[in-house]
């Protein structure tokens, strides 16, 4: 049986899924591996290369299916079907550099309170230049209150986690990001983190979530705090992590000029009663903003280079 079970999800990836499921099976450590993929109705040629790669290495299995499930569904269906002690996520436009998984075994098989580990990334554009660093400053574990108040900065690309945990994953049960996975790893146990940049991370890809479906990323942060507060995070991280996202969403909102919205997601945000995120906050969130918006731009742009400082 094997160690590790990769499960790739994939959808119009004919540019990069070669990359992808390649970088996956050249990792080197001690154990076997599978390389589980999705393709989620691509008509690209993604398929072909998928197919091509199967017959070529017997440890991926492929899955093709012939209606389109969704980020979601895709991945739910993989992880239903891993096989491995251990599952590790990839999507199909991302790649994965050498070491990464022996770096995140050891860290597993040293401290069996550990549930899941995550690794910084390189982020690169669509032809895979270099742009910088996804993150910054995480620590060696991270709990509910850095989860919180860093808001969603662990890469989905990076992250490998006990197959006893799974149900973080399929428990869900509705569309969902990673954050909330993030979150519910958390009743499995501790999350780890190893700082090194072991993943490429494509900046916004044509087909990234947030490019082509903002709202469905918007539902599902919301799902994620309302997870959080259940489960008993304290109420001045939540309404930390209300700002920050009040923040977001709106610079987002007025870029691509949608007014009427901010309006309705502010209000929303006020008159959720387990939020008790008052008005006076939002307001101050807003304010907010603005400078930390220049600053994330100009880090970007001109200074360290990176994307979640």
């Amino acid at each position: 049986m094997p160690t590790i079970s990769v499960c790739v999800t994939t959808y119009q990836h004919v540019a990069y899924v070669e990359q992808c499921i390649e970088s996956a099976l050249a990792q080197v450590f001690e154990g076997a591996l599978e390389v589980l993929v999705g393709d989620d109705g691509s008509t690209d040629g993604t398929r072909e290369i998928i197919d091509r790669l199967a017959l070529r290495d017997r440890r991926v299995r492929t899955f093709h299916h012939p209606v389109n499930l969704g980020p979601t569904g895709n991945l739910t269906f993989l992880v239903a079907r891993a096989r491995g002690r251990l599952i590790a996520h990839l999507d199909g436009d991302d790649f994965w550099l050498p070491g990464k998984l022996a770096s995140q075994l050891s860290e597993l098989e040293a401290d069996p309170r550990i549930t899941a580990v995550y690794c910084n990334a390189q982020v690169v554009d669509a032809e895979g230049r270099q742009m910088g660093h996804f993150n910054r400053g995480m620590p060696a574990r991270i709990g509910m209150h850095e989860l919180l108040h860093r808001g969603n900065r662990l890469n989905h690309s990076s992250m490998v986690y006990r197959a006893s945990a799974r149900d973080a994953v399929l428990g869900i049960g509705k569309p969902f990001i990673d954050y909330r996975v993030h979150l519910r790893l958390l009743s499995h146990g501790e999350l780890a983190y190893v700082d090194k940049s072991l993943v490429g991370y494509r900046w916004r890809t044509s087909g990234s979530m947030i490019r082509t479906m903002p709202t469905a990323v918007y539902e599902g942060y919301l799902d994620a705090l309302f997870e959080a507060v259940a489960s008993g995070a304290r109420g001045g991280d939540v309404h930390m992590a209300i700002g920050h996202f009040w923040g977001k969403l709106m610079i987002q909102h007025l870029a691509s000029g949608q007014w009427l919205g901010i309006h309705a997601w502010g209000q929303r945000l006020i008159d959720e009663p387990a939020f008790e995120f008052p008005v006076t906050r939002l307001i101050g969130s807003s304010f907010l903003a603005f400078p930390r918006a220049f600053t994330s731009w100009w880090r970007r742009r001109y200074g360290s280079l990176v994307y979640f400082p």
